[in-house]
């Protein structure tokens, strides 16, 4: 566009050159010509040949500016017309090269998938290590694909890790966890659960995981019934809606774990950490948790009919609605929780301290009080202690007798 308008500008100076040139040519020339007329006559027919001259001169300068102005509007035009085709090449582009890609993918994913899977059976451990992540990134490619590989990655974890029927009797330090089985765990804990399939669940049922590290790892609505998970990390872990039935935690840590309508009827949970852990909703009937530690745990609504939480410790723990009914609390720590109308019929409450514990509407239906700390409790009332079993080494609060038919 500046080369036009450099070539206008020098066209018009060579154009406007001339015609002063020959203007002042026929100026000379009528003077010439007109040597015999008088001086009046002479200036008439020179104002008549200059206004001819000055209308032609106009006349040109339009045609000219005309012409110059519709060069302008066509090269603005053009540079237009070649941003949009140059856009639409690169549009065009795009679309080519995301469908080649997606070609490219669904030609080179099956070859790299069987190569996964044929290496996944390798003797050496660093050839399986290697293929379990190349399945990973097979998984995070492949939308269809991502299912398939977690099935496979569960089943080659159940093949190669199957649980010990002896694991009770088994040290911290006796069983380390194979290098390959923790990846297994590894890719499975951090896989995109959006891509899981509707009820489609993780089966890792009867499999020895001890002294696996699964931090924040996502096992929602796995199946991990019968299995060894002795002295695992959980911290984090979002366990929620799983299935953890006859289970073998003892030492485990689940500092903050996500358990909310966890399954867990039988499972030994004895010494293992579930501070902070939510356990609202879960079923833990039967459930050991002997010397547990459950402090600021949220367990409300939770099913613990039957459980032994002997020496345990709750304290400040939301114990709301939880049914305790027929549980041994015998020498547990609840001070500070919150038990309002929490179900304790027939539950072991020996030497239990429930000091400054919510205990509002609680029901203590045959519930075994003897030698149990409930000094200095809030919102219980005589009506409850009366359905209880206690005797004078039962502490109640300042504002409360003990029954007469206590012994």
């Amino acid at each position: 566009m500046s080369l036009i308008k450099t070539n206008g500008l020098t066209t018009l100076l060579v154009f406007i050159s001339i015609i002063f040139i020959f203007t002042l040519t026929l100026i000379f020339s009528l003077f010439e010509t007109l040597a015999g007329f008088s001086n009046q006559q002479k200036i008439e027919y020179i104002n008549q040949a200059l206004t001819t001259v000055a209308i032609i001169i106009g006349g040109l300068a339009l045609i000219i500016n005309a012409y110059y102005t519709s060069r302008l509007s066509f090269s603005q035009n053009q540079s237009v017309l070649t941003k949009l085709l140059c856009k639409t090449l690169w549009d065009n582009n795009m679309v080519t090269d995301i469908k080649n890609t997606q070609e490219t993918l669904e030609e080179v994913v099956p070859e790299r998938f069987s190569k996964a899977i044929e290496q996944l059976g390798n003797e050496k451990i660093e050839t399986r290590f290697a293929a379990i992540y190349a399945l990973e990134r097979i998984a995070k490619d492949s939308h269809k694909d991502h299912w398939t590989i977690m099935e496979i990655l569960a089943a080659f974890i159940r093949e190669n890790a199957p649980v010990n029927q002896k694991y009770e009797d088994e040290s911290q330090n006796s069983s380390k966890l194979p290098t390959d089985i923790q990846t297994a765990l590894t890719v499975i804990g951090r896989r995109d659960s959006h891509k899981d399939p509707v009820n489609q669940k993780l089966d890792l049922r009867n499999t020895d995981l001890s002294n696996a590290d699964l931090t924040e790892a996502n096992l929602s609505r796995a199946i991990l019934v019968g299995s060894n998970l002795q002295w695992v990390n959980f911290t984090r872990a979002n366990l929620s809606e799983a299935d953890l039935s006859i289970t073998y935690l003892c030492g485990s840590i689940l500092y903050e774990a996500n358990l909310q309508k966890a399954m867990l009827p039988e499972a030994n949970l004895q010494g293992v950490v579930l501070r902070k852990a939510n356990l609202s909703k879960a079923i833990l009937y039967d459930a050991n948790l002997e010397g547990a530690i459950l402090c600021d745990a949220k367990l409300e609504g939770a099913i613990l009919c039957g459980a032994n939480l002997e020496g345990a410790v709750l304290c400040d723990a939301n114990l709301e609605g939880v049914n305790f009914e027929d549980s041994n609390l015998q020498d547990a720590n609840l001070i500070g929780s919150n038990l309002q109308n929490a179900k304790l019929a027939g539950a072991n409450l020996e030497a239990v301290l429930l000091s400054t514990a919510n205990l509002q509407d609680a029901n203590f239906h045959e519930a075994n009080l003897s030698r149990a700390n409930l000094s200095g409790c809030e919102n219980l009332k005589l009506q409850q202690i009366e359905q209880a079993i206690g005797d004078r080494t039962t502490m109640l609060p300042e504002n409360l007798k003990i029954p007469k038919h206590w012994k």
